[in-house]
């Protein structure tokens, strides 16, 4: 009691600073304290944040524990309903993308759930658990050792206060007494004096140990770095697995939505031998074998819930041939007109909107070259070309009934231009009328005389290669077949040079009904053909311009008719009357369509290289009429002045 009584008074002596404090700590080990405190606080921040970051710190690492902590991970609940509702779907119907896709993706979420749980464990032995070790071993230490001090520091300072007031007395009373009693004092606070320099060693050399741990610690919170960086490798590894089987699995569906995608793409993604685009080639086949006989094709409406059903019909890649069975002309045609409309770049070519306005402004004898030049432009693509001319043969099939389905060539452009040409950048004012009269005047003369702007391509019919099961059932990878690729025919691109308007023809007899413009008419030829303006001619009234060289011959070859490979002659210009058919020449011989081809795995109807532009073709019938009489009359008035 008396002890604890003087340690009282000194600590109030010192408090009251009537006595020093003896100083525990010299000032490089008092900063290396301040330091450890701050270690301190560090690591307790630390160890919470990992400690609320991990979802199952602290729930054991046996077998039910990590059953346990997996379930209530929020990759693995996910994964495992969206492979249950996967497997749901695809019982359902076997061929659901969806379905297969919902399993991988399932898949990938449980093994990202296991990987997280492998994460979180190795987390917490390894990081949080030495965390733990520091906060509840090392420091505590230290603390401790630290109060000892100060408790040893106060018991000097008390010894020395009774020393001192030892020897006061002895020097106020003297005696052997007091003598003794200042000696035992004197020992005691050597002793004490000792201990304070043990326990501030000990405390020196464990303060000194912890700050040697820094670079421990820090390699403690690199492996979290190693664990973070496995655990994300690893879902990235499993992505990389998965993605393969779900892109395969895409693949199924490739070429979807086929309303709104482009020709190229929608060709690609599906075998469509024919290089036709499968709703026109339905539809077009379809109406065929219901007949053309049905007034106002093109142009009466149909039902729009049928139209719908139809469309979406060709969307869900359920339809066929054999499906169409209740479905009429009109529901046919408002099809056609729907897809030809809904293509992203216009049928007829995205960039020569304006050299088409211009065609349709021509006089009509330019007006003939300025759309042959466009037909064969090379921004006009090969596989547009085989459409436009599928497209117009139809059309004209249509137009040659005109007396009972009431569609002239006039009526079915005004309906059709819309459809296959418009601008992409809005320039011309929408409200002028005679933009869309040009244009419509263009599609008419190719209706009307088709079979001379396309008698050089093949006339295929109208199912040729048309798939008999849905779409949905013929997916496929990606072909070889592209725009892009190299083709064993000369392609558009191949046909470069040619100009928006030809040269006017040159002053040439055209009584023979075989014969055809000089040279000088040709815009382009292909690469491996000489100038058609170098080519050498030699006409007779029997077989008119015949290119005196191999390669023109060739070329010439396969620019005949796919139905017993005839030559077509093309018609006479328009200052001529309207001559008699051509008679074929029963002396050739019926070679293939392309006989000098290598074979290929698919093969396309490709527009046949021209290396001779034929013959004008003569004016409509009302304007032949006109230049007949004007011929007799002038022959009357000749006779007359004889």
């Amino acid at each position: 009691m008396k002890k604890s009584m003087e340690k009282l008074k000194v600590r109030i002596d010192q408090n009251l600073n009537r006595t020093e404090k003896s100083v525990a700590l010299p000032p490089e080990l008092e900063k290396i304290e301040e330091t450890i405190l701050t270690y301190r606080q560090v690591c307790q921040t630390v160890h919470k944040k990992f400690s609320e970051c991990l979802q199952g710190a602290g729930k054991g690492t046996d077998g039910q524990s990590i059953e346990r902590r997996l379930k209530k991970t929020l990759d693995f609940s996910l994964g495992q309903s969206l492979s249950e509702q996967g497997r749901l779907l695809t019982k359902q119907s076997s061929s659901s993308c969806l379905g297969q896709v919902l399993q991988e993706t399932g898949g990938v979420c449980t093994a990202v759930g296991q990987n997280l749980v492998q994460y979180e464990i190795s987390v917490e032995q390894l990081v949080v658990q030495e965390l733990e070790t520091v906060l509840k071993t090392d420091l505590p230490t230290i603390l401790k050792e630290r109060r000892q001090l100060d408790q040893l520091i106060l018991e000097l300072d008390t010894a020395k206060a009774r020393l001192h007031t030892a020897r006061q007395e002895d020097q106020n009373q003297g005696g052997p007494l007091t003598g003794a009693k200042v000696d035992r004092m004197e020992e005691e606070l050597d002793d004490m004096a000792r201990k304070v320099e043990q326990a501030r060693d000990l405390l020196a050399t464990d303060m000194m140990a912890f700050m040697s741990k820094d670079a421990d610690l820090a390699k403690m919170i690199a492996k979290f770095l190693d664990f973070k960086l496995d655990y994300h490798s690893s879902i990235a590894d499993q992505v990389l697995l998965t993605q393969p089987k779900v892109d395969a699995i895409l693949l199924t569906k490739r070429g979807f939505p086929i309303f709104g995608s482009s020709l190229a793409s929608h060709l690609a993604s599906f075998p469509l031998h024919s290089g036709i685009a499968f709703p026109l080639q339905l539809c077009i086949t379809r109406l065929v074998r219901l007949g053309l006989e049905e007034e106002g094709l093109f142009r009466l409406a149909a039902g729009s819930s049928k139209v719908k059903k139809l469309r979406a019909e060709l969307e869900a890649g359920l339809c066929s041939l054999p499906s169409l069975e209740t479905a009429d002309h009109h529901v046919l045609t408002a099809t056609i007109k729907s897809y030809l409309r809904e293509l992203p770049d216009p049928l007829m070519g995205a960039d020569l909107y304006q050299d088409w306005v211009e065609t349709g402004q021509l006089d009509e004898e330019d007006r003939f070259d300025a759309i042959w030049n466009l037909l064969q432009h090379e921004q006009l693509p090969r596989e547009n070309y085989r459409n436009i001319q599928y497209l117009f043969k139809f059309l004209h099939a249509v137009s040659s009934l005109e007396e009972k389905n009431k569609m002239s060539a006039s009526n079915l452009a005004i309906v059709i231009t819309p459809n296959v040409i418009w601008e992409c950048e809005s320039v011309h004012d929408p409200l002028d009328v005679t933009v869309g009269s040009a244009l419509a005047q263009v599609v008419e003369l190719i209706i009307t005389k088709y079979e001379w702007f396309f008698q050089n391509d093949a006339s295929l019919p109208w199912d040729h290669l048309l798939p008999t099961s849905p779409l949905g059932l013929l997916c496929q990878p990606p072909s070889t077949y592209s725009p892009f690729h190299p083709s064993p025919v000369p392609t558009t691109r191949d046909r470069k040079g040619k100009g928006k308007k030809a040269p006017p023809p040159p002053s040439t007899d055209f009584s023979s009904p075989s014969s055809s413009p000089s040279p000088s008419r040709v815009t382009s030829s292909p690469s491996h053909l000489p100038s058609p303006a170098t080519l050498p001619r030699t006409e007779s009234p029997q077989t008119g311009h015949q290119p005196n060289n191999t390669s023109g011959e060739s070329s010439y070859q396969r620019s005949k008719s796919a139905e017993g490979g005839k030559h077509k002659t093309a018609s006479q210009p328009p200052s001529q009357p309207p001559p008699s058919p051509p008679q074929p020449t029963p002396s050739l011989p019926t070679p293939s369509l392309y006989p000098d081809l290598p074979p290929q795995d698919r093969t396309f109807p490709i527009p046949a290289p021209r290396s001779v532009k034929p013959a004008i073709p003569s004016k409509p019938e009302g304007i032949t009429r006109n230049a007949s009489m004007r011929a007799a009359d002038q022959a009357r008035k000749d006779s007359t002045d004889l």
